[in-house]
């Protein structure tokens, strides 16, 4: 079996006005704004986050599983109150339900894909982010 070893993702941002920020990932910038603004806000990232990652597992599990997938699409959706984000309510402050579904075009039956997308789900990192606590400390460094 092989070993893999833990690995640091980083990715650094940069301010451009009050709500949009410039950050850049590997070799990779990013454009984020709020809601409604002249980007994807974080939120949308976090959907696409998935929705992507959804995707390249499916792919890795299809190979694993010998099944060939013609064409598959994931839609991810999300329910969010924006109340405890302007501080003005309880509920938590991230999506309260998030919801994906893969349509994938294949010959594989019923039964192979339900274990298919088992492992997906078993094996997606960012489902895994998102389904379960992960520690996240968030500090300042005065400039």
């Amino acid at each position: 079996m092989v070993e893999y070893k833990d690995m640091t993702i980083k990715v650094v941002g940069e301010r451009l006005s009050p709500t949009k920020m410039k950050v850049k990932a590997g070799n990779f910038e990013i454009t984020i704004d709020k809601l409604g603004g002249e980007a994807p806000s974080p939120l949308d990232y976090t959907l696409a986050a998935l929705a992507g990652c959804l995707n390249i597992v499916a792919t890795l599990v299809a190979k694993d599983m010998g099944i060939e997938i013609e064409d598959l699409s994931v839609e991810v959706e999300g329910v969010f109150n924006p109340g405890k984000l302007y501080g003005k309510g309880t509920q938590r402050a991230g999506y309260k339900e998030i919801k994906a579904k893969i349509k994938v075009k294949t010959d594989a039956d019923e039964e192979t894909l339900k274990k298919w997308l088992e492992q997906v789900e078993e094996r997606c990192p960012v489902s895994d982010n998102l389904a379960n606590p992960t520690p996240t400390k968030v500090e300042f460094e005065k400039c």
